[in-house]
């Protein structure tokens, strides 16, 4: 049987946009859900000042142990782990009743944070996402995104947490590289972190775009990064997630054509495919099942 025909369907609903609330306002926690983003992220790091901290904590973890079932994925960045603010996080969430949907871990520079995370969280299978902020991160990304230290049982259930995308998170790398922050000086790491994240089958979360009233613009950085590689997009802003969400969703000529793949697939029985004169290898049948997988989504 060929590559191609091989190809299962995505296990996992796209995720496209990422929303961030600041974990010191509690009141806003549930407004977040309710923009309906594929994921929404309590941050307890730059949001919160160092006297919040604390608050934050507790208001963030009494909220996702009591909150509602919704469509979005429901989980919190923590601060640095190396730092005792990070540490906090980590015992909180160890001790907690309940395990998140993800752990968004800042900062990340080496493998070895995601080993002690896996540590420090043993028993929660929950999910990592590594936010590459530097570049001593951007230089070790490929090694950071071999760091799966995750481990499954015999029913393949998840045991431990596992690393799952990598988000780019720019400012602070403009800032640590002594450059501004813009286009031409993201590009490079935009594209070497969608690079490093699908050779390695994660997903890469971009940056936030800042002017939250600017949706043209929003659209259009969208639009670019979704073709450097960028799986997920993250927001400050619920006005954002609609835009965002709407921009990674297939044309119904895109679904059409991403039908016809799948079907002359099944049709095939493992024989070599073609259509329209070009033949159907694993990169296009992988495409055409997470086009099918967003289209469920809806059409943009």
């Amino acid at each position: 049987m060929s590559a191609a025909a091989r190809v299962a369907r995505p296990a996992k609903p796209p995720r496209r946009c990422l929303l961030f609330v600041p974990g010191s306002r509690p009141e806003r926690f549930a407004k977040a859900v309710a923009a309906d983003p594929d994921q929404v992220c309590i941050d307890l790091e730059d949001a919160v000042g160092p006297d919040d901290k604390d608050r934050a904590r507790a208001a963030a973890l009494d909220w996702l142990s009591a909150a509602p079932q919704a469509r979005s994925e429901l989980g919190l960045r923590i601060n640095p782990p190396s730092g005792q603010h990070g540490r906090r996080d980590l015992q909180a969430l160890a001790e907690a009743g309940f395990t998140p949907a993800f752990v968004m871990l800042p900062k990340v520079e080496q493998p070895q944070t995601l080993v002690e995370v896996a540590a420090a969280l043993a028993g929660r299978g929950t999910r990592l996402i590594a936010q590459i902020e530097s570049p001593r991160g951007l230089l070790d990304a490929r090694a950071i995104a071999a760091a799966h230290p995750g481990a499954a049982d015999a029913a393949g259930q998840r045991t431990a947490p596992w690393l799952s995308a990598l988000m780019f998170g720019g400012f602070d790398y403009a800032v640590a590289l002594r450059g501004a922050a813009g286009w031409d000086s993201f590009l490079l790491p935009r594209s070497q972190l969608a690079c490093v994240a699908a050779d390695a089958g994660l997903d890469f979360i971009d940056a936030p775009y800042l002017d939250f009233r600017d949706h043209q613009g929003l659209a259009s950085e969208t639009g670019r990064v979704i073709a450097l590689g960028a799986t997920a997009k993250a927001a400050i802003h619920p006005d954002q997630v609609a835009v965002i969400q709407r921009c990674f969703l297939p044309s119904a000529m895109e679904r059409d054509w991403a039908q016809r793949v799948v079907a002359a697939l099944e049709a095939a029985a493992g024989a070599a495919v073609q259509i329209d004169g070009k033949l159907i290898d694993r990169p296009v049948a992988l495409a055409a099942e997470r086009t099918l997988a967003l289209a469920t989504l809806g059409l943009r």
